[in-house]
C-alpha cells in the first residue's frame, strides 16, 4: 500500500494509504492522535482497515446486495495530489472510478473524489460523486470516522438530543433520543436522521466538535465488550478507546441523474481543555 504523509505549515499532520483512500492518522497542531486505529487491523488487499476513516460507498452496511459497506473502502484509489495548499494547509486528493471488476458488482459508471485537508486544529473531509453515465443510479454513503478515546465510559456526546434514530441493535425505527447527553454503556449502533447541528465528543482533557454538510444523517457506533470480542480485527479492549461518529446519507438514498454530482463534507475541530 502506498503510504502518504502530509503536514501543514503550522504542524498538523495526517497519514493515509491509497488502499481505500484511507485516513489512518490525524494529529492536530499542538495535539495528539485523534483517530483510533486497531492494532489488529489487516493491511491487506481486499480487506477493510479497522479504524481511521473508511469510506462507505455505494452501500451502507448490509442494506443492499453489495458486500458490506460497498467497495470503496477496499478499492485502490488514485492519488491526484498531496502536499500543501498556498495557504499552508496540508491536503491530499484521491479519485475512484468504475472498473471491470466494480461494474460486475455495481453496473454504473461514476467518478468519486475525496479530499482530506488539515491545518491547525481542524480536519476537513470532502467526498463527491459524479454520475458519468447515461442512466440514473442510487447510493448510500458514509465517512465511518473512528475517534480515539481514553475511556468510552468517561466520554459524553452532545448535540443529539431531540433527534429521531434507527436503532440497529434492536431493529427499531422511529426512536427518539430524549436525553441531551449520550453516555455509552454497552453496544450502541444508531442512525440519526436529519442531523444539522454539530456533535461534540467531550472527554476530560479535550473536546472534538464534529460538523457536516451535504450528508443528511449521522451514525454513532460502539460495539461494546461482547460484540467487540467477536470482531476479529479489533483488539479486546479496543471498544473502550473508540467511538464512531459518521457523516452519512442512509435514510433517503441519493438518486443521481446522468451528468449530475453530489457532495458531502465532515469537519472535526479539536480543542484542548
Amino acid at each position: 500500500m502506498e503510504r502518504i504523509i502530509i503536514s501543514s505549515a503550522d504542524g498538523a499532520r495526517a497519514e493515509l494509504v491509497t488502499h481505500g483512500a484511507h485516513l489512518c492518522s490525524w494529529i492536530p497542531a499542538g495535539g495528539g492522535e485523534q483517530l483510533f486505529l486497531s492494532s489488529s487491523s489487516e493491511f491487506a488487499e481486499g480487506a477493510a482497515i479497522r479504524g481511521g476513516v473508511p469510506i462507505v460507498f455505494p452501500q451502507f452496511s448490509g442494506m443492499g446486495v453489495l458486500p458490506k459497506h460497498g467497495f470503496a473502502r477496499t478499492a485502490q484509489w488514485k492519488l491526484l495530489n498531496a502536499g500543501q495548499t498556498p495557504q499552508g494547509a496540508a491536503q491530499a486528493v484521491f479519485e475512484l472510478q468504475e472498473s471491470i471488476a466494480r461494474l460486475m458488482l455495481w453496473p454504473h459508471v461514476f467518478r468519486a473524489e475525496y479530499t482530506v485537508t488539515l491545518a491547525g486544529d481542524t480536519l476537513q473531509l470532502d467526498f463527491s460523486v459524479t454520475n458519468t453515465g447515461d442512466t440514473v443510479f442510487q447510493f448510500t454513503t458514509a465517512l465511518h470516522t473512528y475517534f480515539k478515546l481514553d475511556d468510552i465510559e468517561q466520554t459524553q456526546l452532545h448535540g443529539l438530543g431531540g433527534l429521531s434514530y434507527r436503532d440497529t441493535v434492536t431493529g427499531q425505527n422511529g426512536c427518539r433520543q430524549d436525553e441531551e447527553i449520550l453516555r455509552i454503556a454497552g453496544e450502541v449502533d444508531r442512525i440519526y436522521a436529519d442531523v444539522s447541528r454539530p456533535v461534540l465528543i467531550e472527554q476530560a482533557h479535550q473536546t472534538v466538535e464534529v460538523m457536516q454538510s451535504g450528508f443528511q444523517d449521522a451514525v454513532v457506533w460502539n460495539p461494546g465488550a461482547e460484540k467487540g470480542a467477536q470482531i476479529g480485527d479489533l483488539e479486546l479492549d479496543g471498544y473502550q478507546r473508540m467511538v464512531c461518529v459518521e457523516a452519512a446519507t442512509i435514510m433517503r438514498p441519493v438518486a443521481l441523474e446522468p451528468g449530475r454530482s453530489w457532495s458531502g463534507m465532515q469537519r472535526a475541530v479539536w480543542r484542548a481543555r
